[in-house]
């Protein structure tokens, strides 16, 4: 079960890196720092040079149409494989909204 935004923002990061893996996709460090950027987030200690570095290597656009598709992938994979997962994602989407993380 997960109980604050910290655990919630690891648990799709994990998702994320996991599905690169399985694809091939390959994530540079500043894309997989940037999957754990958050203002809203205490735990989170902010580097103001990563936005930069992050748009050095990839557009906005390019950079969030890849996170999305990878994370859609590893949902469609999940539920495929046992529908009960659903309510998992879900909750945790929830959670992370609630405390204003997206």
């Amino acid at each position: 079960m997960v109980h604050s935004q910290t655990e919630a923002k690891r648990l799709f990061v994990e998702k994320v890196v996991t599905q690169a893996g399985m694809v091939g996709v390959l994530l540079s460090d500043a894309e997989r720092k940037m999957l754990s950027w958050s203002e809203s987030d205490h735990d989170f200690v902010v580097d103001p040079q990563l936005p930069e570095q992050l748009a050095s290597e990839i557009s906005d656009e390019e950079y969030e149409k890849k996170v999305a598709g990878l994370l859609a992938r590893r949902f469609a994979a999940e539920v495929r494989a046992d529908p009960a997962t659903e309510a998992q994602w879900t909750s945790v989407l929830v959670l992370l909204l609630q405390q204003g993380a997206y």
